[in-house]
């Protein structure tokens, strides 16, 4: 029986040599997929292997958030299980894998219609952290980061809307790729907040990530030549002492320049702008459900706040968006090629300190889990989330390293040679 490789790469690599043929991967993929799913439950359900086509990752079976259009299966959004609609095709992001060769084996749970920071869901089991049982789980892409990081799909994709991709990336120690907004397209992707969401890619290493990436955008450039000068906000209020001494540690090793600098009030800016927009457009797609009570808790908490929001506040910060982010790449990306800044402003918390209505509930820790996340969707910017040490407990401590528009394989050469890997080479 042939052995499944750590990396997806290799995995390539074996099959492109004929050491194991496309379809004997797949089935071993699907094969371990279920078998660790009764450890770490995070699939909604398992789909039929198909022949695959031929391509760059032929052989290669995922698996991905079920917020995605299949063909003649609707998502069901982390409410529900799918629901079969004859007729429909594939969303623009699994019909781009699909043809690069790509096989999709099993949909994941996300949190309910992709609003949540934690993978707190009343619908399905809950998402067991493969790192440490009682660590969190970020949200809302909590069943990719899981099955990802149990090693029941080499990568899979996410949405990103406020922190989606990343923050179970940071909980679970994986790559987290929030890309461009735009760059992929979100047609037959269930929305959230439209202007903000984009499709993201989790993965362990950066390498696999950028066979996906490469297989989604395939028109932008792969190779680019870096400076690996980077600035670094690492805000001294709000971030927990173990989470900055990390960040210093890990800087000091990096071997690039690093420039700190202080972007406190600009932050307020953007994150003010980037809450308007979340929280109107929220309302906007799940208007109906809102007005008769039956929204889903996040839901709720986010679209009430946006029903009661002045229209032309929310017009204002989608009228700034341009300016602020002209002037954003103008401040930060002129001389340098990264912006790094905090993941989550704490480590990773006990998964009952930040379930809401648990007696060990604790808002601070739910906040800290996105603090930093939002402004980067109101900008459009891609964003790496990437672990660069461990808590005394063994938890992933992360930082996002931002980039100018497109710069999606410059943040994966930056991950690269990074000196730091969470999981074993």
């Amino acid at each position: 029986m042939f052995d499944l490789p750590a990396r997806m790469t290799q995995l390539q690599a074996n099959i492109r040599a004929g050491e194991v043929s496309a379809q004997d991967a797949l089935l071993a993929q699907a094969k371990r997929g279920r078998s660790l799913n009764t450890k770490f439950p995070c699939v909604v359900e398992e789909l039929s292997i198909a022949s695959p086509n031929v391509g760059p990752l032929t052989g290669i079976a995922l698996a991905h958030k079920d917020i995605f259009q299949l063909n003649d299966r609707m998502p069901g959004c982390g409410v529900g299980l799918g629901r079969v609609k004859s007729g429909l095709g594939p969303a623009a992001a699994i019909s781009s894998l699909k043809k690069a060769g790509a096989t999709q084996w099993a949909a994941l749970v996300m949190a309910p219609h992709a609003c949540g920071a934690t993978s707190q869901n009343t619908h399905f089991s809950r998402c067991i952290n493969p790192t440490d049982e009682d660590a969190a789980v970020g949200g809302s892409s909590s069943g990719s980061a899981v099955a990802v990081a149990a090693g029941m799909s080499y990568a899979a994709l996410g949405t990103d809307t406020a922190g989606s991709v990343r923050i179970p990336a940071a909980t679970c120690g994986l790559i987290g790729l929030k890309t461009t907004h735009g760059a992929i397209s979100n047609e037959g992707c269930a929305p959230l907040a439209p202007s903000l969401d984009s499709v993201g890619i989790l993965s362990r290493y950066p390498q696999d990530a950028r066979e996906i990436w490469s297989a989604l955008c395939p028109q932008i450039p792969r190779h680019a030549k870096l400076s690996m000068t980077s600035k670094l906000w690492l805000p001294e209020r709000g971030v927990s002492a173990k989470v900055a001494q990390a960040i210093r540690t890990w800087i000091s090793q990096l071997g690039a320049q690093v420039i700190d600098i202080n972007m406190g009030k600009a932050f307020d800016v953007l994150d003010r702008h980037a809450q308007r927009v979340l929280f109107y457009e929220t309302s906007r797609t799940h208007h109906a459900a809102l007005k008769e009570g039956a929204a889903e808790p996040g839901v709720q908490s986010i679209g009430l706040m946006g029903l009661g929001l002045p229209q032309s506040w929310y017009h204002e910060s989608i009228h700034s968006r341009p300016f602020l982010l002209q002037e954003f790449v103008k401040d930060h990306f002129s001389e340098a090629d990264f912006l790094i800044v905090p993941s989550l402003a704490g480590t990773v918390p006990d998964w009952q300190n930040v379930e809401i209505g648990h007696p060990s509930f604790d808002r601070a820790a739910l906040f800290a889990m996105h603090r930093y996340m939002g402004f980067v969707n109101y900008l459009g910017l891609p964003s790496l989330n990437l672990p660069i040490g461990r808590d005394e407990r063994g938890r992933a401590i992360c930082v996002q390293v931002i980039a100018r528009p497109y710069a999606e394989h410059q943040l994966l050469n930056f991950a690269e040679q990074s000196p730091f890997t969470f999981w074993n080479l």
